[in-house]
């Protein structure tokens, strides 16, 4: 994998770091969903302090990811299923003459 280094301006701090894997615009767009995410509680909290929002940001998104993560092991469960019943019709009408 590339890493790069990248430099990001959020909540008027400048920011450098290594990045594995995505490109200077994809982690733009990161660090733009950041900063909005940073506005949108600081609005709704009236919580001025950068550090604490910036925690309350990291949750947010380690839970909107434990939610992706559960949503994709359900929808492989199911995807799982649904081929082994498929694949069981399929060697079933295999199986019956044709004649």
């Amino acid at each position: 994998m590339i890493t790069s280094e990248v430099r990001l301006k959020i909540k008027k701090r400048d920011i450098t770091m290594s990045v594995d894997g995505l490109t200077d615009l994809e982690v733009g767009h990161i660090g733009d969903q950041v900063e909005k995410k940073l506005d949108e509680i600081e609005k709704k909290t009236g919580q001025p302090d950068t550090s604490k929002l910036a925690i309350m940001a990291a949750l947010e998104f380690a839970i909107e990811l434990h939610n992706f993560k559960q949503r994709y092991a359900n929808n492989k469960e199911a995807d799982t299923r649904k081929i082994d019943e498929m694949t069981a019709a399929l060697e079933g009408a295999l199986d019956k003459k044709l004649f």
